[in-house]
């Protein structure tokens, strides 16, 4: 999809250009969209822009993006053809410097804009990313550690890459495009290889954290985002049968691991933070 193909619906507009782009793809979620924007609104970093792309919600979150945008966001209502496609809108309709990609049930830290901005211009990076606290309804279960050596992995898995916490500069758009609307669940991932794959350069900030609910379209649909994994890491050189087995182990790991971790959480968090240091268990004993 090219870049500017949704740019002309902005028209002409007044005022300064914003240094940072925030975008929010909705899609009835009237329950925790008021929330996202107020995160936003909170910023202590000023100069933000909130685009808003709703795919024709009927729960009233369209009540709620009118009643909360401020003059300088944006934001249409109409239909579209799923979370790539709703991406593509929004990201292709931002005026910032930089942009994020903040889903309407994901939130940020009050200082989480003005940490990803100075550490990317002290920096030079494209791109800069943090720490992922992932909630059950309003209570945080754990905090998922940034992988500051995420480039050694990326090729064959996904990182640990929050995109809640990924504040990308412009550049990174116009030199591998948008999202690709073939995958449904892991169309981060794919831009995020093809940027890995175009030389450009990331940078892991612990100031930066964001918060994102653990019930997903990722989340809940696990099999079908191992899938696109695996197409994706295939797609860019991995060895198809190398690719087939490492999926086949991440789907028996995640069945097991989910009565797992409903009917046993401390022996679940136990497992979990041996095999993967990212993962802190948050408001629980060690």
């Amino acid at each position: 999809m090219e870049y500017d193909s949704y740019a002309t619906k902005r028209g002409a507009l007044v005022g300064d250009v914003p240094s940072v782009s925030i975008v929010t793809i909705v899609l009835n979620a009237a329950r925790t969209l008021e929330r996202t924007i107020a995160s936003v609104q909170a910023q202590s970093f000023s100069s933000i822009e909130h685009v808003l792309v709703d795919g024709d919600s009927a729960d009233g979150s369209l009540d709620i993006i009118r009643r909360m945008a401020r003059p300088q966001d944006y934001w249409i209502s109409e239909k579209d053809c799923g979370i790539s496609d709703a991406f593509n809108k929004g990201v292709a309709m931002t005026r910032g410097r930089y942009v994020l990609i903040l889903n309407a049930d994901d939130w940020l830290s009050p200082d989480q804009i003005a940490h990803s901005v100075a550490t990317l211009e002290k920096s030079g990076a494209d791109f800069v990313f943090g720490d992922l606290v992932f909630y059950e309804g309003d209570r945080p279960l754990f905090r998922y550690g940034g992988d500051p050596q995420y480039e050694k992995v990326i090729r064959r898995r996904w990182p640990s890459v929050g995109h809640p916490t990924l504040l990308a500069s412009r550049r990174c758009f116009e030199r591998v495009g948008l999202f690709d609307p073939i995958y449904r669940n892991a169309m981060d991932y794919d831009w995020l290889l093809r940027l890995h794959c175009a030389g450009a350069r990331g940078v892991y900030c612990p100031d930066v954290v964001g918060h994102m609910t653990h019930d997903g379209v990722s989340n809940l649909q696990f099999a079908r985002t191992i899938e696109e994994v695996r197409r994706i890491v295939v797609a860019h050189g991995r060895d198809p049968v190398v690719a087939a087995l490492e999926a086949n182990f991440r789907r028996v790991k995640t069945q097991i691991a989910q009565p797992v971790k409903r009917r046993g959480a401390p022996l679940y968090r136990l497992v979990r933070r041996t095999i993967n240091p990212s993962y802190r268990p948050v408001g629980v004993s060690k």
